[in-house]
């Protein structure tokens, strides 16, 4: 049977099971007018640096509907082995394993190992995210620019910018290079997958289709790669349409790999293998991640029923940054922890790094849902309070092996998903995941504000008093009286008002522009424009206030601009 040795996003499936999941996450229409273009702030991201306990009772109870769903899924037969987490910045909020590490083939292999957190899996594209990682490890201690051209770093690289209608010699684009950031960002142009093969018989097989080796050809070396893009056309000039391309994230890795040698001033390179278990492995304590079967891992790799040679494949340096890396539950777990919170002691980037890595770079205009971004796959999906949410992904696929980490940035938790068999979608049960998770998580996120936040709030005076409260995933300020004054009235609305969560635990009241004949038309802009643009006295924004002392001890609300204290009655 021909298969196509998929490296990256799956075709969405057939079938009753799948429509059903994907219908569920397209994204919930206004329905009104004033839901249209109202811009109610997200509650605050606690989580990132107080995460939620495993015993708070939602998330013990979505722990337990979670393993009764994935053992029944798993009974369907289709799965040879799987592996699932939810995770926080603490570690694990669950965990599972299903199955045995290779489908026993006679009566005498029964007694095969299960699998468990250890066992290790082909995750095809999840390993570009630490490419891109790599890529940002370096570009932190000077190594290289992401606005560097690939010429900088791979000598005799140039790229074909003609097009079937004209030769590259007349196009303007033949002027521009191509950047590191356009290959991490799949918005460089090129091909899915170099070398391409023949499809000599076409259309009558697909003989010579997809990527190597399924079109017939081998992995290919570093010159070969870099000779076929110079060959080739370009599918569009860089930065016109994100295409997803394998080649790409090769040619990126080779780079990091030449920006690397230049930087410690040395003769030859390290192998790509090398340099992330320099920069990422080790300092994670990812002692399960590697690129190839050996001696001392073979006994941990999940061989899967349908295509077990791939587990033995050698993507050799010039693709093992696209899909070559065999990795387990517990070392994408270490890894998920970081990204979901960036100042974790064991993070190998700074926070300002991660947040620049999630700012998405193209939004696909055919729909209002999906985005790409820094080697990200983004999505919105609508959590327990029917808003939509980000979801950034890095999904992974290759004959036998499906593998999904998808984290929720701003509520700082995180799935993985590995599994091996006839199954073909991961991101279905990460889907799954995050749909029995969510609600658990928005509930635990609503409790720890009401904690920190919410009540009635008075000074010694008894003539200031603040009254916050949560509601549909928002902090609101119902009243807002400083020294027998009215401030909501003040500003205008004298009705509830938000407050958006700015950092550590500062907050705005949510004012925005003004209303025009009592109606805002601006959405978000309408707020982001008029956020604080109220004045200030004492150093301080008229609408702002933050919070003092720990949770669980004597709390104070504080309104700088008026240099009033507050107490929680």
């Amino acid at each position: 049977m021909f298969h196509f040795a998929n490296f990256g996003l799956l075709s969405v499936a057939t079938g009753s099971y799948y429509s059903e999941y994907w219908t569920k996450l397209l994204p919930t229409r206004h329905d009104s007018e004033t839901e249209k273009f109202s811009c109610r702030p997200f509650l605050p991201n606690i989580f990132a640096q107080h995460p939620p306990s495993i015993e708070h009772p939602s998330i013990a109870s979505a722990s337990q509907k979670l393993g009764r769903f994935l053992s029944t899924h798993f009974a369907a037969g289709d799965i040879d082995s799987l592996s699932v987490a939810v995770v926080s910045a603490d570690g694990w909020l669950f965990e599972g394993n299903y199955g045995v590490v290779r489908v026993p083939v006679d009566e005498s292999t029964r007694s095969l190992p299960p699998t468990t957190s250890d066992s290790m899996y082909r995750t095809a594209s999840v390993s570009k995210l630490f490419n891109v990682l790599e890529g940002h490890i370096l570009a932190e201690r000077g190594a290289l620019s992401w606005d560097d051209p690939v010429e900088k770093y791979i000598p005799g690289f140039k790229h074909n910018a003609g097009s079937l209608t004209s030769p590259q010699d007349s196009l303007p684009s033949k002027k521009e290079p191509i950047t590191l950031f356009q290959l991490a960002t799949h918005m460089s142009g090129l091909e899915r997958d170099w070398p391409p093969g023949n499809v000599a018989n076409w259309p009558h097989d697909f003989r010579g289709a997809g990527p190597p080796p399924t079109n017939g050809l081998p992995f290919p070396q570093a010159a070969a790669l870099v000779r076929s893009v110079a060959e080739n056309r370009i599918i569009s000039p860089p930065f016109v349409w994100p295409i997803y391309s394998n080649a790409g994230t090769g040619l990126l890795g080779l780079s990091l790999l030449e920006a690397d040698r230049v930087a410690r001033n040395v003769t030859e390179a390290v192998s790509y293998a090398d340099l992330v278990r320099r920069d990422i492995l080790d300092p994670l304590g990812m002692n399960g991640t590697h690129s190839l079967v050996s001696e001392r891992n073979k006994d941990l790799i999940v061989v899967p029923s349908i295509g077990p040679e791939v587990a033995d494949q050698d993507l050799l340096d010039s693709m093992n940054p696209a899909a070559g890396q065999f990795l387990s539950l517990r070392d994408l777990v270490a890894v998920t922890q970081t990204l979901v919170d960036p100042e974790h002691p064991k993070s190998v980037i700074r926070k300002a790094t991660m947040d620049k890595w999630l700012l998405p770079v193209h939004s696909f205009d055919e729909d209002d849902w999906t985005e790409s971004g820094f080697i990200w796959e983004i999505i919105k999906a609508p959590d327990s309070n029917k808003r939509l949410r980000k979801v950034y992904w890095k999904l992974g696929a290759m004959v036998g092996y499906h593998a999904a980490l998808a984290i929720h940035p701003w509520m700082s938790y995180g799935v993985v998903v590995l599994l091996a068999g006839h199954f073909p979608d991961s991101a279905a049960l990460a889907y799954s995941t995050f749909e029995i998770f969510q609600p658990a998580i928005d509930q635990a996120l609503a409790d720890a504000s009401e904690t920190r936040y919410a009540g009635d709030w008075v000074n010694e005076d008894r003539n200031s008093s603040v009254s916050i409260a949560v509601s549909g995933g928002t902090l609101y300020v119902d009243r807002f009286i400083v020294d027998d004054v009215d401030i909501l009235a003040k500003f205008g609305p004298s009705v509830r008002v938000a407050l958006r969560w700015m950092q550590n635990e500062e907050f705005r009241l949510d004012l925005g522009l003004p209303f025009y004949n009592g109606k805002r038309h601006l959405g978000c802009y309408s707020y982001w424009a008029g956020l604080d643009a109220w004045g200030m006295r004492n150093g301080a924004a008229l609408n702002a206030i933050y919070f003092s002392g720990a949770p669980g001890s004597e709390r104070r609300l504080q309104v700088p601009a008026i240099d009033v204290e507050l107490a929680r009655s």
